[in-house]
């Protein structure tokens, strides 16, 4: 009875913990995102109310990389507390061990690993995915809602003048739509019968796709122009930022990774699978690094807690970068990484309680 009533105070007193550092983690991560997405739609690359729907996608993709750092930054955080206040002492004084603490805080990191791994294996790519694709979408449609049939509207975007009789019963296609633009000092004019907002996935720019119209090149002032007729024309309106390729790997299917010969999405694969990875080896740590004395600083373990957060994450991303390149065999994958992180918590655990001391010798002076 006495260690479960111990098992749930640490339990309460590390979740308390972990839930505050999970809510500033997520401000500091989407704060810029959120910054980005107004700064679109205050210019009109972005309806506004998809901003909602799309903070969401973020929030469902990065949370499989925010948990094991918030909690590893938690358990830190409230273990210092309670060495802090001489509680730990206490119970020390009571027989509890670090093998109650580890115990006790399993009882939240196991759950914890499996919602990472469900995460990053599936709800994350999904989320990528879907993100993705709506934002693609709005950013299509966007043009087309700031449209008003039957007027002329400028286009900063397109240097000239847009012009469209009407929409069609699906509000995303144009009938008979007319472009004024210039390209250099020669003017350029564009009728077509039907047209639609076309978004390239590989550059993110975005198209003005006309049907079945025809286009006049010339010069103001001059009678000879250029009349040329077309079946399917397009205009590109803006420049958007082109996905890397490994954005775009976050959104496949783990399924997928796992068939795959690509060296890029295979270490895709075993980055998803160190998140759940990362809250086991970071748990081990955190306990020896969390131990000090009443007259440490409060924050002193949390910066140093930060660092070895930081260096793990970035040694995982080099060593993504490594799978890659074909520089670490991938049946080697992240392993190395992992174990290095588990092997310094267990030295240092060691350490502390004095089991890596030499025993003296018998029958020694």
């Amino acid at each position: 009875m006495r260690f479960s009533i111990i098992s749930r105070y640490l339990v309460r007193e590390i979740t308390l913990a972990w839930l505050a550092v999970t809510v500033v983690l997520v401000a500091v991560l989407f704060t810029n995102r959120l910054i980005r997405y107004l700064g679109d739609a205050a210019s009109g690359a972005l309806p506004g109310d998809i901003i909602l729907l799309l903070m969401g996608f973020k929030a469902l993709s990065y949370t499989a990389l925010v948990i094991p750092g918030s909690f590893f930054l938690g358990v830190v955080l409230a273990m210092g507390r309670l060495y802090r206040d001489s509680e730990m002492s206490a119970m020390g004084a009571c027989g509890i061990g670090p093998g109650n603490i580890y115990r006790a805080v399993a009882l939240l990191a196991l759950p914890l690993t499996l919602l990472v791994g469900w995460l990053s294996i599936e709800t994350g790519p999904w989320a990528a995915r879907e993100g993705r694709e709506a934002e693609q979408v709005a950013r299509e449609t966007v043009e087309i809602q700031a449209i008003r049939p039957g007027r002329f509207i400028q286009s900063s975007r397109a240097d000239g003048m847009f012009y469209i009789e009407r929409f069609a019963a699906d509000g995303e296609r144009m009938r008979d739509v007319y472009l004024q633009t210039r390209q250099g000092d020669e003017q350029v004019m564009l009728a077509a019968a039907e047209g639609f907002i076309q978004v390239d996935p590989d550059t993110g720019d975005q198209y003005l796709v006309l049907l079945d119209g025809h286009r006049y090149d010339g010069f103001p002032g001059q009678s000879q122009w250029r009349v040329m007729e077309y079946a399917v024309h397009g205009v590109r309106i803006s420049e958007g930022d082109p996905p890397t390729v490994r954005t775009r790997r976050d959104g496949i299917a783990t399924a997928q990774l796992w068939g795959s010969d690509d060296l890029g999405e295979r270490a895709e694969l075993q980055w998803r699978l160190s998140m759940p990875l990362m809250v086991i080896t970071l748990g081990l740590i955190a306990i020896p690094l969390s131990r000090s004395s009443p007259r440490d600083g409060r924050y002193g373990r949390l910066l140093l807690a930060v660092l070895i957060f930081a260096s793990y994450s970035n040694a995982l991303t080099v060593a993504q970068g490594w799978l890659e390149d074909g520089r670490l065999p991938l049946w080697l994958g992240l392993w190395p990484v992992h174990v290095l992180v588990a092997g310094i918590g267990l030295i240092w655990l060691a350490g502390q309680y004095g089991l890596l001391r030499r025993r003296p010798r018998e029958g020694a002076a």
